[in-house]
């Protein structure tokens, strides 16, 4: 069974890290061009795999390219992999598999559909999930079912776990669902279309500009859903954008949004709604940290931040 791979990010590099190491056959990998690598936050390099395994790595801008289409009719591969890529294909794409082109989504198909399936889950406080490989057709999201496995999501989840926890889940189910395929006893199921469906929009880095007059639950959530390997939730102070990795938060009746109640060697408290958000981990826009910049200080209590 040939296979064409399909990724750009760090899951799709994992699940075909995998796959090698159970001495399935991969034709090529398509991979993003190194110029994304500022758009795509888990952007992931596959050139150190490829040259380990000896495969063709081609590094596209878009795989519906004509020459893109062309090389991959060239390799008459028997089944397309798309482990995480944010273009939809087109049909000269899905039609030159022999076995069709299978891809990934991180939700409960068909129930919640389109983009930031990990930032979105958290936001949304779902407590179960699931990861689905579907069939790839014209659309978004709606092909016919391949496998899934559901997993939990605690209240204590931030995108960082739960990536790990979805990547290591599809390791296990990639290798499990290519031996039935290759076997003929893949399973293939129809999405139920008279069901409830969600459509969830795409998130920019500007989603993540924290609103200090919200609760510190919601602002709390906010920083669990964009931290690595997003972009993060972020602030200004002293003209500088702070971005968010890790924070505690603590409910009470203090009421004083955007201003800087405490400060330690290693956290910041900042006034909300209805309590405060501790931060123990943020960095400027410059990648250093908050705290060997010594940006806060004692002197700064009772301050407030630029954006509020």
């Amino acid at each position: 069974m040939k296979i064409v791979y399909v990724s750009g990010v760090k899951f799709g590099y994992s699940l075909l890290e995998e796959i090698l190491e159970h001495n399935f056959e991969i034709s090529a990998v398509i991979s993003y061009s190194d110029s994304k690598k500022s758009i795509y936050s888990d952007f992931a390099s596959f050139d150190s795999i490829c040259n380990k395994f000896n495969i063709q790595n081609i590094k596209v801008n878009n795989i519906n390219d004509a020459e893109n289409i062309e090389f991959i009719k060239s390799l008459k591969p028997d089944l397309i992999l798309v482990m995480g890529w944010s273009q939809l294909l087109k049909k000269d794409v899905i039609e030159i598999s022999r076995l069709g082109v299978i891809g990934s989504h991180p939700t409960e198909l068909p129930k919640y559909r389109g983009r930031a399936p990990i930032p979105w889950s958290i936001i949304k406080e779902l407590r179960r999930s699931a990861l689905t490989f579907f069939y790839i057709e014209e659309g978004i999201d709606n092909g016919d079912i391949f496998a899934q496995d559901f997993f939990s999501i605690s209240s204590e989840d931030d995108a960082t776990s739960l990536y790990v926890r979805i990547t290591n889940l599809g390791k296990q189910m990639i290798i499990k669902n290519l031996k039935l395929l290759q076997n003929n006893n893949a399973k293939r199921i129809k999405q139920d279309q008279s069901k409830f469906i969600e459509y969830w929009p795409k998130r920019i880095p500007d989603d993540g500009l924290i609103d200090w007059s919200k609760p510190c639950k919601e602002i709390d959530i906010l920083i669990k859903a964009t931290t690595h390997p997003y972009p993060g939730a972020f602030t200004f102070y002293k003209n500088k954008k702070i971005i968010i990795w890790n924070a505690i938060f603590n409910e009470t009746k203090i009421s004083k949004p955007g201003k800087i109640l405490d400060v330690t060697n290693d956290s910041v408290a900042i006034g909300t709604l209805n309590g405060e958000i501790i931060i123990t981990n943020a960095e400027t826009s410059t990648g250093n940290s908050i705290f060997s910049e010594n940006i806060f200080t004692e002197n700064d209590k009772s301050s407030r931040l630029d954006n509020y």
